[in-house]
């Protein structure tokens, strides 16, 4: 069995005294399908990044659980039916896990980048800003002097 991550937006139409039951709804849609779930997690109703379906608000909810491969069309279908779920998101931890690995590798392989210049901060003496100089000419001279535009 592999491992998910199931994360779903209940809408705002449903109310806050209704949201914890569909998400046992939801629940028992995994345990019937051959699911254990691991961790059940409901973050709460939280502002939309943008509206959905003319709904600025919605009820968050985590689950993470094992199921077989095979029946998780399954429980996405039965998700995806459901009215009071506006938004679902499905990702398989091992697959993930996976790629997180495969990320670092690369990442560590990659060359540095370019160092920033130096910045002299001096104080002006009437409102005591300070003014960033940067001489800009040994900058130019540096880059083109460098074997990166060679």
């Amino acid at each position: 069995m592999s491992k998910y991550e199931l994360m779903y937006i209940i809408g705002a139409h449903v109310s806050d005294d209704e949201a914890p039951a569909v998400a046992a709804e939801v629940k028992k849609f995994i345990e019937a399908s051959g699911g254990i779930i691991e961790k059940h997690e409901e973050l709460g109703k939280r502002k939309l990044a943008y509206p959905i379906k003319k709904a600025r608000n919605a009820f968050y909810v985590q689950d993470n659980f094992s199921a077989p491969s095979e029946n998780i069309n399954e429980i996405e279908h039965k998700i995806r039916t459901s009215q009071s779920i506006i938004r679902h998101l499905i990702v398989n931890m091992d697959e993930a896990l996976v790629r997180m690995e495969k990320d670092r590798i690369v990442q560590s392989q990659m060359k540095p980048r370019i160092p920033r210049p130096e910045v002299k901060e001096k104080t002006a003496a009437p409102g005591g800003e300070k003014k960033i100089q940067i001489d800009l000419d040994a900058e130019i001279e540096k880059a083109l002097e460098s074997k990166d535009l060679k």
